[in-house]
């Protein structure tokens, strides 16, 4: 019981993260890119290609939630696919793997104290950004220690 509704939980907080993360890349490029872009350099040609090119992690992101959404649909209608408890351990590491590449590149940025004199990189330590940041750890280890509860009961 106690590892299904973990299982649960980890779907429904993957769910609502990924869902969140499609609409502020997918729909909200422009105010995505400023949080990634110094204000000063946002005058350059560049700055809307970056904006529409934050829409594939828009995307990306879609699909992570769609994926999350359609399981735990599955669940919570009691159909019996992925109930096998070793799938729900891949699904969790898999979901855990995804929260992880979009934490852990972020990590030397927010080593190197987030945006530069000049300008470069993004500010991880404060912000939006921050909170990306702290929420995908959260997420990444809410789905692992999913996957390792499975596993232990």
């Amino acid at each position: 019981m106690i590892a299904s509704s973990f299982y649960v939980l980890a779907l429904a907080a993957s769910a609502l993260w990924f869902t969140a993360a499609l609409r502020y890349f997918g729909f909200q490029q422009f105010a995505a890119a400023k949080v990634m872009v110094a204000k000063s350099q946002r005058h350059s040609p560049v700055f809307p290609t970056m904006a529409a090119g934050i829409r594939f992690l828009g995307g990306m992101n879609g699909s992570l939630a769609l994926l999350c959404w359609m399981l735990l649909g599955i669940v919570l209608l009691g159909v019996d696919l992925f109930a096998d408890p070793f799938e729900r351990v891949v699904i969790l590491v898999a979901l855990a793997a995804a929260h992880f590449s979009q934490f852990v590149f972020n990590v030397p940025v927010r080593r190197q104290g987030g945006r530069q004199v000049d300008d470069s990189l993004w500010d991880v330590a404060t912000g939006p950004m921050n909170f990306i940041y702290v929420m995908d750890a959260a997420q990444m280890s809410l789905a692992f220690a999913a996957a390792v509860v499975i596993v232990l009961v």
